[in-house]
């Protein structure tokens, strides 16, 4: 197990890609192809920082595209070998423009997926907007802040994302901005859960 670390706000990972890694870092290279502006958020976050859980989907926000990328970026997946259980890929737009999260997997894949969604509120134009870079041996992606996923989990609040939490938490205290991530608990309104979590 190579080691895991917040250096100059790049997460080094020090390990072989594994095959969520995979998934995300050739998504990441077809939504480049497009100059498409998307960051990995949520459970995908934790286990890339060395949490031990599994998942099934590797959660990506993207901005918002016109109809047009959206046609292209389904014509470019399924040449690559990605397809939608849900939909034909030609279908993405509108699902994405319905707020609908759309998933996506290489061939005769199910798990883990991708879970593909427009940026719609404030924490999810956070995320893009604040992105930082994960380097994962010799490749890299773009994945949230952590101190705002920090928050947003406390926010969901279910037992798994608590755990996530505590593991990020744990794990980064010493490299995290403290006053970036109280911002992000005020405005989530997870000020009672953020105690609790400073005390575990």
């Amino acid at each position: 197990m190579g080691g895991i670390e917040l250096r100059n706000g790049t997460l080094v990972v020090e390990r072989e890609p594994n095959q969520l890694d995979e998934l995300a870092i050739r998504c990441s290279e077809i939504l480049g192809q497009f100059d498409i502006k998307h960051v990995y958020i949520a459970g995908y976050v934790s286990i890339l920082a060395g949490r031990a859980r599994s998942t099934e989907d590797v959660d990506v926000l993207i901005e918002q595209i016109d109809e047009e990328t959206a046609d292209e970026l389904a014509e470019t997946l399924d040449e690559k070998g990605f397809w939608g259980p849900a939909m034909p890929l030609t279908s993405m737009y509108e699902m994405l423009d319905n707020g609908d999260n759309i998933w996506v997997a290489p061939e005769d894949q199910i798990t883990p997926h991708l879970e593909v969604k427009f940026a719609r509120d404030e924490f999810d134009r956070a995320s893009l907007e604040n992105a930082i870079t994960a380097r994962i041996g010799d490749e890299a992606i773009s994945i949230g802040p952590l101190e705002l996923q920090i928050a947003y989990k406390l926010h969901l609040s279910a037992q798994k994302d608590i755990e996530d939490a505590v593991h990020l938490y744990t794990l980064f205290e010493e490299s995290l901005s403290m006053p970036r991530l109280e911002e992000w608990v005020t405005r989530l309104d997870v000020e009672d859960e953020y105690e609790r979590l400073k005390r575990a």
